[in-house]
């Protein structure tokens, strides 16, 4: 069976043709996107992957929840930042960000960040929650891009 990867960006259908085209090229694993942090979580909950890449810009979706932190951030995906609250959410367990239990089988190890933010801006949070997989979208990145960050992390999960 092929690793499972879900990728949480809500330009993906976006990126389809340059940064998924290289995954799907492979073959190597099996990727599924979620446009929003609902549908994230309800993947996430649902199924076990070997890895998880998430966007730090994501718009709420749906839940009720996510929709609230949305609204006290001032319905910005810049300032809301909910993938990081996400993040904590799965690595903490934090039930001020979300009253559920987040899955067992999620371990930092297994995520990378995907994001415009610089490493700057993001290097306190990303400390704290144990993730070191991190790549800022620039311009000019090889169409690759996803694809090495994808294999980097399984590589990693399987020593």
């Amino acid at each position: 069976m092929k690793p499972t990867v879900l990728w949480v960006e809500d330009s993906a259908r976006l990126e389809l043709a340059n940064l998924c085209g290289p995954v799907y090229f492979t073959g190597a694993c099996q990727l599924t996107l979620a446009e929003n942090v609902t549908t994230g979580v309800e993947l996430l909950t649902a199924n076990a992957y070997h890895v998880l890449i998430v966007d730090v810009r994501l718009p709420p979706g749906s839940d009720p929840r996510w929709l609230e932190h949305y609204r006290n951030a001032g319905s910005d995906k810049v300032d809301a930042q909910l993938g990081l609250k996400l993040l904590h959410w799965l690595i903490t367990g934090d039930p001020a960000v979300y009253a559920a239990p987040p899955p067992a089988w999620v371990d930092p190890a297994r995520i990378g960040v995907f994001t415009v933010e610089s490493r700057h801006e993001l290097s306190e949070p990303l400390e704290r929650l144990g993730i070191t997989t991190y790549q800022q979208k620039v311009a000019d990145l090889p169409d690759t891009v996803l694809n090495d960050m994808i294999m980097s992390l399984l590589e990693r999960t399987a020593s």
